[in-house]
C-alpha cells in the first residue's frame, strides 16, 4: 500500500512540475506549436520526457493500490467473494497496462518530431539527454 501510495504521489507530482516547465508549449496532443522551443530545464534537462515518467508511476502506484492486499476490495473481501469485482480488478490493470504502453510509444514520436523540426538543436539535447523516461535505464 505504502508503495502504490508514493508511486502515486511521485508520479502525479512529477507531472505537475513538467506542466509548469512546459508553460505554454505544454499539450496532450503530440504538436509542435509555431513559437516552439526546445525545453531543457527542470525534469527535462534529466529526461527527455519526464511527464510520461510520471504517468508511469502514477499508473503502476494505482495497479499496486487497486491489486494489493490493503487495498479496499481485497481487505473487504470483496475480490474474493464477487466475480464481477474481481473481473473488473483485472480489467482495469490490463487497461492501465496498455495505457502505459501507449505513452511510451509516444516518447519516440514526439522525438522524430522535435528532431525534424529543430535538427541539430535537437541532436545537441538529445547527447545532453540521452534518456527518454528512466536515467539510466531507458
Amino acid at each position: 500500500f505504502i508503495v502504490g501510495m508514493a508511486l502515486v504521489g511521485f508520479g502525479g507530482g512529477l507531472r505537475i512540475v513538467c506542466f509548469r516547465t512546459l508553460g505554454k508549449f505544454f499539450t496532450f496532443e503530440i504538436t509542435i506549436r509555431p513559437e516552439h522551443k526546445i525545453v531543457d530545464i527542470g525534469p527535462y534537462g534529466v529526461v527527455r520526457h519526464p511527464a510520461y515518467t510520471g504517468s508511469l508511476f502514477l499508473f503502476i502506484g494505482a495497479i499496486i493500490l487497486a491489486n494489493g492486499p490493503e487495498s479496499y476490495p481485497w481487505a473487504s473481501g470483496l475480490s474474493t467473494s464477487s466475480f464481477i469485482i474481481r473481473y473488473l480488478l483485472h480489467a482495469w490493470s490490463a487497461y492501465l497496462v496498455y495505457v502505459v504502453y501507449s505513452l511510451l510509444s509516444r516518447g519516440p514520436i514526439e522525438d522524430r518530431g522535435l528532431h525534424e523540426e529543430f535538427g541539430k538543436d535537437w541532436e545537441d539535447y538529445a547527447k545532453r539527454v540521452p534518456y527518454r523516461f528512466i536515467p539510466g535505464i531507458m
